[in-house]
């Protein structure tokens, strides 16, 4: 029966990966999932840094979260976005979301961003009109590998990392 079930749940997962692969998958996800069906639109590679500042509270130094400084890639290299502070996202035509995290998912290293969902607003027009949802896939880096110390206050750490953007509509 165990053996039957897991061929079963193999040749549903194969049939999820060759819908994603086609470009026009209804959005399935073991580690993030809107409460809807939506399409996929894009698959974007992204590159850069994340950006931190050293700060200073009750507890301590810590590093807090200031800003991404990085871009969004389509398959052949083309630069098609520039990723923005608070979530945005503005691509090559000008069109521009804002987006905020709904879900994101525990990563098994802690130099790794999380994997996350986002929800978006924002675009009337261009490519990113009509964009609902951005998911944050395979992120690598991205998070400070060690805190950082009463005398660094005020000074800034970029991070870099990369990670896979899904776009839904």
């Amino acid at each position: 029966m165990a053996r039957h079930l897991f061929g079963l749940l193999g040749k549903a997962a194969a049939l999820g990966l060759a819908a994603l692969a086609a470009g026009c998958s209804t959005f399935v996800s073991q580690t993030t999932q809107p409460t809807e069906n939506v399409t996929a639109i894009y698959s974007w590679h992204a590159k850069g840094n994340m950006v931190f500042t050293c700060a200073y509270d009750a507890e301590g130094a810590y590093w807090r979260f200031l800003k991404p400084e990085g871009a969004l890639y389509d398959e052949s290299g083309r630069k098609q976005a520039d990723l923005l502070a608070d979530f945005g996202i503005r691509a090559r035509d000008g069109s521009r979301i804002t987006a905020r995290i709904v879900k994101q998912t525990d990563t098994d290293d802690a130099r790794n961003l999380k994997p996350a969902l986002f929800e978006t607003s924002g675009a009337s027009k261009g490519i990113l009109k009509g964009i609902r949802y951005v998911e944050r896939r395979s992120p690598k880096g991205g998070m400070p590998l060690a805190g950082c110390s009463a005398s660094q206050r005020g000074k800034r750490l970029a991070v870099p990392f990369t990670a896979r953007y899904i776009f839904y509509r």
